[in-house]
């Protein structure tokens, strides 16, 4: 490749090929990011309800950006206070527009607990679910957390409920998105 050019020329090129490639590696997800970070979630309230045995959690994940957003890449954060650690968290799906077989789902408890959360529910998408398009969100996904003796959550100790009597879809900041583990939207509790 640098065959003809000197030998001082062929180790600076070869250097700065290795920086690049280097640079490029280390960026990776952080550039992947950047470049579909115009991403946000409307969430929209289920019920207003101060005590519930049930965390509703309804929400789209928007793309105001220029290119597709492949949903396999995308996390999301609900976060959350349980009150109740010895009853067991369930999660259900009640709908998904990308289907609720293409929606993956995990609890985590935080090692130190934040105000409004000691808990967040992590969905996630398969890679059959697609991409997000230009413009455009991943349509409704409707979903619901509870305890399997349905115990009671105090709703207005959970970072990520909103008690919104309009029940309209509006961006939240309090639930966040990520993309490849980098926080791309919304603002973490702490």
């Amino acid at each position: 490749m640098f065959e003809g050019a000197p030998q001082s020329m062929r180790a600076k090129r070869a250097g700065f090929m290795s920086v690049c490639l280097l640079a490029g590696m280390l960026a990776g997800p952080a550039a992947f990011a950047q470049s579909v970070s115009n991403l946000s979630l409307l969430d929209r309230s289920h019920d207003n309800d101060e005590v519930d045995n049930q965390l509703y959690f309804q929400a789209e994940v928007a793309n105001g950006g220029t290119v597709a957003a492949p949903l396999s890449a995308i996390t999301v954060r609900y976060w959350f206070t349980n009150e109740t650690p010895t009853d067991p968290l369930r999660f259900e799906c009640d709908y998904a527009q990308v289907n609720c077989s293409n929606i993956t789902s995990k609890f985590v408890t935080l090692t130190t607990p934040v105000a409004k959360a000691n808990t967040y529910l992590e969905l996630g998408f398969t890679a059959t679910a697609g991409s997000i398009a230009p413009g455009s969100n991943s349509g409704e996904i409707q979903t619901r957390i509870h305890h399997v003796a349905y115990s009671n959550f105090q709703t207005t100790q959970s970072y990520s409920f909103i008690s919104d009597p309009s029940f309209v879809y509006k961006p939240s900041m309090t639930v966040t998105v990520y993309i490849n583990g980098v926080l791309v939207w919304g603002q973490e509790p702490h």
